[in-house]
């Protein structure tokens, strides 16, 4: 498992301490590091449904089919849009609502993540804040106590130290809790200030429109329930400028491109990973996903990826999918909205690139 060292965010830049370990010794070859990450994740909620919104074994078996890979991986990633939390009023909607959606996963939900061997989460969405400030402070406590790293409100800044490489995450989203997708320079500032303690510098955002009708990346500022969320084109690209090594989007519930710019991967959407009994998957497009499985050099340069088909079933349960369906969504996105630098993905789901 990775070793996480004491990273410290202080008025939004990183300051990391202790040495590393690991280091490769000369003459040795540097050490690549794999990735796997999947998309947007909520594992129940009961706080509408009660116990009917809720996997009858506090969510391991969302992670049945896929664990093997998540645990294969030296950093296993997923977007968390649950907060994790007992109890907790919402703030956000009413009682009597029917048309918000505020989530609240119990803390036990947090031993299903470990048993994934998931090492670091994203909470920059808009759903971290769905308990308020309180669940918010829940979510990240219950992580900690975990070992999951973890990403999100401004100042937090995720890190790992894998392989004797300093890895460090930022998060970003259009609302008021993170660093801003609207915000280039705010995206910038972030991303140097990680990448100048860390080797390898993951950027991770929730951006862009959502729904079936938004699978193309448009290269301008996109609108969500009323809210700019951001030109992605433009975030991904200024964070690699920044000193990203690997962005990963998430947010649209949908599959997009990628691409491969400046020797850096961008995946602009990893659609759904699991929205259990609460995100819709009729059709085809919310319900094929990816499992998205990267190699990054010793210097965060990419060496190779692939992607693993994902199926979510009508309750939102992921299952490996083998017809390759996700695969050949992403081929035909990043073809038609990014010509020049779009991956092309092959039968057995391996990524390749100019």
């Amino acid at each position: 498992m990775p070793v996480r060292p004491p990273l410290l965010a202080l008025s939004g830049s990183l300051v990391a301490c202790g040495t590393l370990v690991g280091v490769a010794a000369a003459g040795e070859p540097a050490p690549v590091i794999r990735f796997v990450a999947g998309g947007d994740t909520m594992m129940g909620s009961d706080r509408v449904k009660g116990d009917a919104g809720l996997s009858p074994d506090d969510g391991k078996s969302l992670f049945t089919d896929t664990a093997a890979l998540f645990r294969g991986a030296d950093v296993a990633f997923l977007n968390l849009e649950g907060p994790l939390a007992d109890g907790l009023a919402s703030p956000k909607c009413s009682p009597t609502s029917t048309d918000c959606y505020a989530f609240r996963t119990p803390t036990r939900y947090v031993a299903a993540l470990t048993f994934a061997g998931i090492d670091l989460v994203s909470l920059a969405n808009n759903h971290a804040n769905d308990l308020g400030d309180e669940g918010l402070a829940s979510t990240m406590s219950t992580l900690d106590k975990a070992g999951i790293a973890h990403a999100g409100r401004r100042g937090d800044v995720a890190g790992l130290t894998v392989r004797g490489k300093r890895i460090a995450m930022v998060a970003a989203h259009s609302g008021s809790c993170c660093v801003n997708d609207n915000d280039l320079a705010e995206v910038r500032a972030a991303v140097t200030a990680a990448a100048a303690t860390a080797d390898i510098v993951v950027f991770a955002f929730h951006g862009g429109a959502e729904g079936p009708e938004h699978r193309h990346v448009p290269g301008q500022t996109e609108v969500a329930w009323g809210e700019p969320r951001g030109d992605v084109k433009a975030l991904g690209r200024a964070a690699v400028d920044a000193g990203a090594d690997l962005v990963l989007g998430t947010g649209p519930h949908v599959l997009r491109a990628m691409e491969v710019y400046k020797g850096r991967l961008i995946a602009y959407s990893l659609g759904n990973y699991t929205g259990y009994r609460q995100f819709g998957t009729g059709g085809s497009y919310a319900g094929t996903s990816v499992l998205l499985d990267v190699s990054l050099g010793a210097d965060g340069g990419l060496t190779a990826a692939s992607v693993h088909g994902v199926a979510l079933d009508n309750e939102s349960v992921p299952h490996l999918d083998p017809t390759g369906l996700g695969g050949r969504m992403i081929a035909e996105l990043s073809a038609a909205d990014f010509p020049e630098t779009g991956v092309s993905v092959a039968a057995d789901g391996t990524l390749s690139w100019r």
